[in-house]
Parts: structure tokens; C-alpha cells; sequence
């Protein structure tokens, strides 16, 4: 049913989505389910933006009230998704290890789990001893301790989109690809088309998912959205010694690297490596830098004693964290009329079952009801932040 610049499924829609990555996929789904006739505009293909340019994490482990919610709320979609959507896509529970370097590190993690526990979520604080019990080869690990949480993991965001990409197929969505938005008409606060290369399209619901494009679309309605391009790097590799099977994911956050397995004794590392670089979403390297890939197999070795040499790199790649100022979304609606879903700061993927369901409320509903609309809003940038999230890596 996906269509390629044909009028199929064009005429008066309920409501248009610009983007069809995971985000715009879920929203697709839930407007669907909730009996709205709904077409998707994509300039490429599905999941071609960073969609499936991540390194596949759900977790519930975060460090503000807001993202844990998002996470409470997604979590039981991860969970069934091969029950509701007949797609197994690979979800490893395998837990995050968040470690702290120093003591202060160790409070930080300690509120932030007092916290999670609020919402429900098995979180805990393990002492090094606890650490090296478990993993056995963690030992010797120069860490304060950790904060872990066994339902965390990751899945296959390959497979996530050709499964949502069936799911939404199979409730009446079209999914048009090859089509840029040239533009909108609107009243004063109100769209009553969108108009693309391939035609105008009259709707009177425009739902804004395209990632870190998202204000690009909004500008020429007079909406600013404080959306930044984050530049995210991701190398795949063979450890010298392949990981044990139940080493959870590895985050020392303190010194930016990360490090995963992966499938067939394969790994993945990543992190910032004290380097947070903001790009043109438009004109960015798609491939992970050199001097990068060297630092981040310097620092997993060095800092958690993981050695995998240079010559073991399989794949690198880059994407992007679209992230707004306190690295929480925005699910709202414009002075326009246009309902904006993005600004995820990389949680996009594991963010997206929630970001369908308020969407969803949102539009059908007319209100947020589920969460906090206030920490999701677009007037809260004209205040004082009054929580960040600082556990992204």
C-alpha cells in the first residue's frame, strides 16, 4: 500500500504526518486505531533519516520525571510488540549498567533511581562488590559503583520500522513516498492544506514528525522551535575476548563511551567522548570520524576494560539527536494550528510508543491527559528550565 508519488489515499484525509520515521509511524498508528483516515508524507523512504541511524536502546533508567514517564508509558509496547504487532524485533533485555566514577556520580544515580522508583520501575544501586558477583568479568572495574535495571535492552530498528511500516499499512494509512511539503495554507490559526511536489493536499490536521527537520517545516508558519541537530556517532566491532552473553550495557557516562553486544560476538561502542557537536541536518557526515572511532576504542578499553582493536571495526556510521534545551520533546500545537512531535535528544526510538499515544490524545481528544502537558509544551521554553536531562549518551 505504500505508494510512490500516486494520489492514492490523498483525497481529504483526516490528518497528514510529515515524516515517516518511528515517530511519525506511531503516531500514524494510534490516529489510526482511533478512526482517523490518515496519510504519511515521506521525502525518501521509511526510517531514512535517524531513524534506524541509533544504536536501538529502550530503557527506563533516565534522570527526570518527564523521560521516565515516556518510558513507563512505551514500556509494555517493547515488551508485547510481537503480541500486538506479529513481528519479533529482537528486543535483548539485557539491562543497562549505568556506573558512576565517583562518589558524586554514585549520589547523582541514587536520586535518580529514588526517582524511577516513583514510577514503577525496577531500578537498583549496585556497590562494586555487587557489580563483580554478578559479572564476574567486571572485576577489577574502577567504579564507585552503578545503578542497573534488568528490563532495559535494545531491539533491532530495522525491524522496528518494517514492522510499523506493515502495522500502520494494514489499519487504511498510506505512506507516500518521494514527496516533499512545499508548503501550507492557513487561516490565522488554522491549516487547511498542505501542498506538495506532487499536488495539494486539503486536511485540516497537519502533525509535524519530521525529526530534525521538524523546524524547517514550522518556520514558515511563524512557529520557532529550539530544535538542534546533535551529531551521534556509532562504531560496530569484534572484541578481542567476546563479551558474556549476559553482560548488560555498559554506560560510564563521566567519560563518554559506551559499549553493547551485539549479534554473532559483535559490539557496539559509542559516546561523546567529551565532544557534543551540533550539525546542518541537511549537510552532515554520515560516517563515523576516524580520530573518533580510535578515541571511543581507546576509552571503552581504558575506562572499562574492554580492549577491541582498530583492525576489528565491521561498520561506523553517524545520525542525528534532534534535542531541544532540557532534552525533553515537544508534543504540541503551534499558534498555527500544526502538531508538533519531536525534539527527542536520541530517544525518539524508545519514546515513540508514548509519543503516538499523546499525540493521539492530543488531536483526537483535544487535550494531554496521560502525562504532564506542560513538560511536553512549547511555551515552557519561555521560562527558566526547570528540570534537564543529563543521561543521554
Amino acid at each position: 500500500m505504500t505508494s510512490h508519488g500516486t494520489s492514492s489515499g490523498r483525497e481529504h484525509p483526516d490528518a497528514v504526518i510529515v515524516g515517516a520515521g518511528i515517530i511519525g509511524l506511531f503516531v500514524a498508528y494510534t490516529l489510526a486505531k482511533r478512526g482517523m483516515k490518515v496519510l504519511v508524507l515521506e521525502r525518501k523512504t521509511p526510517g531514512s533519516g535517524s531513524s534506524t541511524r541509533n544504536g536501538g536502546g529502550v530503557r527506563s533508567q533516565w534522570g527526570t520525571a518527564t523521560n521516565i514517564a515516556l518510558s513507563v508509558m512505551s514500556q509494555p509496547y517493547w515488551a508485547e510488540f510481537e503480541q500486538r504487532l506479529g513481528m519479533d524485533v529482537g528486543l535483548r533485555q539485557i539491562g543497562y549498567l549505568f556506573l558512576a566514577a565517583t562518589d558524586d556520580d554514585l549520589q547523582s544515580l541514587r536520586r535518580q533511581v529514588d526517582m524511577q522508583h516513583e514510577f514503577g520501575v525496577r531500578s537498583e544501586i549496585l556497590k562494586p562488590n555487587d557489580i563483580e558477583a554478578r559479572w564476574p568479568s567486571l572485576r577489577g572495574l574502577a567504579a564507585a559503583g552503578a545503578s542497573f535495571c534488568g528490563t532495559d535492552g535494545f531491539v533491532n530498528q530495522h525491524r522496528v520500522i518494517h514492522a510499523m511500516v506493515r502495522a500502520v499499512e494494514a489499519c487504511g494509512v498510506t505512506i507516500q513516498c518521494g514527496v516533499d511539503v512545499t508548503g501550507m495554507d492557513a487561516t490565522t490559526a488554522h491549516i487547511t492544506a498542505v501542498r506538495t511536489t506532487t499536488g495539494t493536499i486539503p486536511t485540516e490536521v497537519v502533525v509535524n514528525c519530521a525529526g530534525a527537520w521538524a523546524p524547517d517545516l514550522a518556520e514558515p508558519l511563524g512557529a520557532y522551535l529550539p530544535i538542534r541537530s546533535r551529531r551521534v556517532q556509532l562504531v560496530l566491532a569484534r572484541p578481542i575476548t567476546p563479551l558474556p552473553l549476559d553482560l548488560p550495557w555498559l554506560i560510564d557516562a563521566h567519560h563518554g563511551v559506551h559499549i553493547r553486544q551485539d549479534a554473532d560476538g559483535r559490539a557496539q561502542l559509542g559516546g561523546f567522548t567529551g565532544r557534543d557537536e551540533t550539525v546542518d541536518a541537511n549537510d552532515f557526515n554520515h560516517d563515523a570520524d576516524a580520530e573518533w572511532i580510535d578515541a571511543v576504542l581507546r576509552g571503552v578499553q581504558q575506562h572499562l576494560g574492554i580492549q577491541v582493536d582498530r583492525d576489528s571495526v565491521i561498520d561506523s556510521w553517524a545520525g542525528l539527536y534532534p534535542s531541544t534545551p532540557d532534552q525533553h520533546p515537544i508534543i504540541d500545537r503551534t499558534d498555527a494550528g500544526m502538531v508538533v512531535v519531536g525534539g527527542f535528544a536520541g530517544a525518539g526510538l524508545m519514546h515513540a510508543p508514548a509519543a503516538g499515544l499523546l499525540a493521539a490524545e492530543l488531536i483526537v481528544d483535544g487535550r494531554i491527559s496521560s502525562i504532564d502537558a506542560a513538560a511536553l509544551s512549547l511555551a515552557r521554553f519561555s521560562r527558566p528550565m526547570e528540570s534537564i536531562e543529563q543521561t543521554g549518551f
